[in-house]
């Protein structure tokens, strides 16, 4: 049997890669816009809502095109929120989990799978908070929530923080551009006209 920790440190590196290559993440609300991912360039697709049975039409089609597959586990219908449904997770070719909640990271990990922890920032609390539950969960990467504050607060955070993305409420290329850069490694937006952005 294949070494978890293994398995995932090779995620990782495809994923900085990926990320590198492309730093827009396509976010999926169901298939509705599958099939303008292939011709985007996009490297990685987020699953945001959906269920089970989408998702592996999903998986299929994004690894036919040598791209990495996330899931929202916290809003995917059909999937056990527990070490189990992290397991099938990683028998369908899932290659990682988006979720606010820290025991479905380290539950991720143990099955294989990259961990992306969610952070909504709705004020200086939620920062906190936020800040001491990635110390504790340890995951791979953080997304954080709405993507358009996090010029506002880079100064508060910590320069060891796993690589960042910026998520939600971003619309125009402007946005876009006024938040790519270090150390954000990547934007996810539903906005599909911006899944074939390229930088300069």
């Amino acid at each position: 049997m294949l070494n978890p920790d293994k398995i995932r440190q090779e995620k990782l590196l495809q994923l900085r890669a990926n990320l590198a290559q492309k730093p827009i993440i396509a976010g999926l609300k169901g298939l509705e816009n599958m099939g303008k991912i292939k011709d985007s360039g996009v490297r990685v697709c987020f699953y945001l809502t959906g269920h089970i049975f989408e998702l592996r039409e999903l998986v299929r089609e994004c690894k036919a095109a040598g791209q990495m597959v996330f899931a929202h586990i916290d809003l995917i219908g059909g999937v056990a929120r527990d070490n189990y449904g992290m397991e099938m997770l990683a028998a369908e070719g899932v290659d990682g989990v988006l979720t606010t909640r820290g025991h479905l990271i380290t539950a991720a990990q143990k099955a294989g799978l990259l961990g992306i922890q969610r952070l909504f920032i709705l004020d200086s609390e939620a920062l906190r908070t936020g800040l001491r539950m990635l110390q504790s969960s340890s995951p791979d990467a953080v997304e954080i929530l709405p993507a358009l504050i996090v010029p506002a607060i880079l100064r508060r955070l910590p320069k060891d923080l796993p690589p960042i993305i910026a998520g939600g409420l971003v619309e125009t290329k402007e946005e876009l551009e006024g938040i790519l850069g270090p150390p954000v490694r990547a934007v996810s937006t539903s906005t599909v006209g911006l899944w074939s952005y390229q930088r300069g």
